[in-house]
């Protein structure tokens, strides 16, 4: 498949300190792919390098297939992004705004129109940006980046302080522009659950490099069940199930976690507890939350370095 972003042993230095090291990314075409990473990890870093904002200290940087380093000017011609907050001039209307766009790239007004539509403001054309919602000044900072038409969109946190309606259509947006505006989505986010409804791949970097990149699809699928366990008494059931030899864990909602047990396993699980006395309310195999998963990997990371 091809690659929109391709990243090859990219290292990076701020003085002393190394921010990215041997760092390997590929982003498919079309995708919507979400770049996830604890603050400090190096994110921002990479988009920079992407956008060409700053240069790799070793190896190559390589957008929509050409050296960012070599050709800047022309890849960015097909690179829209948005980073940090929306921000655009509060006294104009939409479609002022917007026409500042449209003539520095030499598109004609019906542009304005076509990138509206595409994410569904709609607005009084004599409405000040000012008194636009949050999430009306996002839809019009990605209708801005959508201007000329980008191979390639760069966002970074697209949904950050935004209410749940505002998130859920910016998320319905991210969904439908590869195919309706042919672009691939690059993302930097935190909100795992975002994610996991939003992106249709991952990559996870940590202290630098690129940890695991994969469909969101086959990690999902591929992580193991935990059974989860609803009990009256549940530090009392973990005690009596480790005393069995089974790995088990009261979460903060106070319900038992056990991770990777079988299904026949799990009944001689439940036939112990209800023998010892304690009240099983409920009983069921469920697939950790990217969430869950990204905790998990972090923490786990942490305590092998």
């Amino acid at each position: 498949m091809q690659s929109a972003i391709e990243l090859r042993a990219v290292d990076k230095s701020f003085g002393s300190h190394a921010v990215l090291r041997q760092l390997d990314l590929q982003v498919p075409d079309r995708s919507v792919f979400a770049f996830l990473g604890n603050n400090g990890h190096g994110k921002s870093t990479t988009i920079r390098l992407i956008t060409g904002l700053a240069s790799a200290d070793g190896g190559s940087v390589h957008v929509l297939g050409r050296n960012i380093r070599a050709q800047r000017r022309q890849i960015l011609e097909e690179v829209g992004c948005l980073i940090d907050a929306p921000s655009a001039y509060p006294n104009l209307t939409a479609h002022e705004f917007l026409s500042i766009a449209t003539r520095l790239k030499r598109y004609p007004d019906t542009e304005i129109g076509r990138v509206l539509e595409l994410v569904a403001l709609c607005c009084d054309r004599r409405q000040r940006i000012e008194n636009f919602s949050l999430g009306m000044k996002q839809r019009l900072a990605l209708a801005h980046a959508l201007v000329g038409r980008p191979r390639l969109l760069v966002l970074d946190e697209p949904t950050n302080g935004l209410d749940p309606d505002g998130m859920q259509e910016i998320r319905g947006l991210l969904k439908m522009l590869p195919e309706h505006a042919g672009c691939t989505i690059f993302f930097a986010s935190h909100l795992l659950d975002e994610v996991e409804k939003t992106a249709t791949h991952m990559a996870l970097l940590r202290h630098g490099s690129v940890q695991l990149q994969a469909p969101i699809r086959e990690l999902v699928s591929g992580l193991p069940s935990a059974l989860t366990l609803d009990v009256d008494a549940p530090e009392h059931a973990v005690d009596l199930l480790r005393a069995h030899g089974h790995m088990a864990d009261v979460d903060g909602a106070g319900i038992v976690q056990m991770p990777g047990v079988t299904r026949d396993v799990a009944g001689r699980i439940n036939r112990t507890l209800v023998d010892a006395g304690i009240t099983l309310y409920e009983s069921a195999h469920r697939k950790p939350t990217l969430e869950q998963w990204f905790l998990q990997t972090t923490v786990a990371q942490g305590a092998a370095r």
